[in-house]
Parts: structure tokens; C-alpha cells; sequence
């Protein structure tokens, strides 16, 4: 017979996890209410809502909903307005940031050149030193070329190439074996056709795991468009907007509730569907010299 052995686990050790326990219950919690608060208020009438915005709600005033795609606007731009710039944001600047990523990062990766260290070590120090006060200089330099408030040129200012997203893909393309690269060589493909059709193809899910991650945060980005696009705003901008605005905010809080919760659908979705993607190719990337 096979003999089952049985760790002990010492009593230290149950206190640690009893306490860790408590922790992530607390944050747990401290994350879900705020989420559970905007949606029991998006469901109640003005009246309501002034009177206790702390109270389960028991009228389910659904009409909120409805009044978000009749009310909810900004500057001139309502919500399925806002949802359209919401959407070509989150794609181009993300398509371009993760593209100049992934051609800097396999640039470096895989080839010597002088000053590649330098590079690497640039890229390091802008993704873990902030640079305060950058925020004026590039307006000014993004003004002075006719970006701000130009969506067709915005997007030349998203290729950064050197953050989190370098980093991550730096690590992989310096985990894929240089023979595909040699094999490729032999049969005569040129640098492009071997990075597009032979490497490229071994880090999609990574590509589409930082995608996705980049994808929450530019969705919820308002910063960028109150600065470089106020002509052009997304959701995120416009609940800020609406929210800041007493002329809306005093009377049309439950609307402004419900148009949140509708916003927040949407990405709240595509990282519940993704988050096992997303964690499993975060963690297998990471800095390799």
C-alpha cells in the first residue's frame, strides 16, 4: 500500500491565512459596494435618491435607463455619440500602442545593434520613474503640429513603444527559440516576412491578453480626450462632464447612475470572459536580460 503523507500545518500558519482571509474579504467588498451603490441608485427616482441614497431601493424606476439615451449628454454630443468615440479610441490607440510595442521590443530583443542597451534601459527607467511635469511640453509640442483636437493625427502620439506593453513582449520575444528565425532565413524570408508570419504568431495570445488590459484602462481614460479631445468626447469624459455640471447633477443623478452602469457593462464583460487569458500571459512575460 502507498503510503499518504499528511502536511501539518503549523498554528502561525492558520492565523496567516485567517487574517489574509479577512483581508481579501474587506477588499473584496470595498470593491463590489461602490458597484452595488450605483446600481441601487440608478434605480430610484430624484426624490428618493435625495431623501437616502444609502437605502435599498423598492420603486425599480427602470424608466433611468431609457432617460440615459434622451438626457445623458454633452457639448452637444449624446450618449450613442459618446459610445462611438468611446469605441475608435479604445481601438486605434491601443492597435497603435501595442503594435509600436511589439516591433520595439522584438527590434531590441532579437538583434545587436549599438545603443541597444541604452534603449532597453530607457524603456525600463520610463515605465518605473515618473516624469512629473511632462504633461505641459507635450500639449505644447502636440499643439504646435496640429494634434489636439485632430482625430486623424491624434493617434500618432499613442505609438510610445516604450511601456508596460514592451516590457511583457520583450520577455517573450526573448523566450522564442532563434531557429524559427534561422529556418526561416534558409527558406529565404526576409526580416519582415519572418517577424509577421513566424515569430509574431507565437505571441498573439499575449498580444491579445495586453490588448485587452489596455483596452480597460483607455476605456475608462478620460484625461486624454479632456486635454487633446474635447470635441471628440467618450464616455468616460461625458460622465465626468455630467456629473461635474450642477445644472444636470442636481436633478439627474439617477440618470447619471444608470448611464454608468451602462458604461461600465461592456468592459466589465470583456475582462470577465478574459481574465484567465489576460492572468496566464501576464505572469509567463516579465523582464529578461
Amino acid at each position: 500500500m502507498k503510503s499518504i503523507s499528511i502536511i501539518k500545518t503549523s498554528k502561525s500558519e492558520k492565523i496567516t491565512a485567517i487574517v489574509f482571509f479577512i483581508l481579501f474579504i474587506i477588499i473584496a467588498f470595498l470593491c463590489i459596494y461602490p458597484m452595488f451603490w450605483a446600481l441601487n441608485n440608478s434605480l430610484k427616482s430624484f426624490n428618493t435618491y435625495s431623501k437616502d441614497s444609502f437605502s435599498l431601493t423598492t420603486e425599480w424606476a427602470f424608466v433611468n435607463y431609457l432617460r440615459v439615451f434622451s438626457e445623458f449628454s454633452y457639448d452637444g454630443v449624446n450618449y450613442f455619440g459618446m459610445l462611438i468615440n468611446s469605441l475608435w479610441i479604445v481601438v486605434v490607440k491601443v492597435f497603435v500602442n501595442v503594435a509600436s510595442s511589439a516591433m520595439l521590443a522584438y527590434a531590441i530583443a532579437r538583434f545587436n545593434f549599438p545603443g541597444k542597451e541604452f534603449l532597453y534601459v530607457v524603456a525600463i527607467f520610463v515605465n518605473t520613474i515618473p516624469i512629473i511635469g511632462s504633461g505641459p511640453a507635450a500639449f505644447k509640442m502636440l499643439d504646435f503640429f496640429g494634434m489636439v483636437e485632430n482625430p486623424l493625427t491624434i493617434w500618432l502620439s499613442w505609438a510610445s513603444g516604450f511601456d508596460f506593453a514592451f516590457i511583457v513582449l520583450y520577455g517573450y520575444f526573448k523566450g522564442v527559440s532563434p531557429s524559427y528565425s534561422e529556418a526561416a532565413y534558409i527558406d529565404g524570408a526576409g526580416e519582415l516576412r519572418t517577424f509577421f508570419t513566424i515569430i509574431l504568431p507565437q505571441v498573439i495570445p499575449c498580444l491579445v491578453a495586453i490588448m485587452i488590459t489596455q483596452a480597460i484602462g483607455v476605456w475608462n481614460d478620460y484625461g486624454t480626450v479632456m486635454i487633446y479631445l474635447r470635441q471628440s468626447p467618450n464616455l468616460a469624459y461625458g460622465l465626468y462632464m455630467f456629473n461635474a455640471d450642477s445644472r444636470y447633477a442636481e436633478e439627474s443623478k439617477p440618470v447619471y447612475f444608470a448611464a454608468a452602469v451602462i458604461s461600465a457593462v461592456p468592459i466589465i464583460t470583456l475582462y470577465a470572459c478574459t481574465q484567465n487569458l489576460i492572468l496566464e500571459n501576464m505572469t509567463a512575460g516579465g523582464l529578461k536580460g
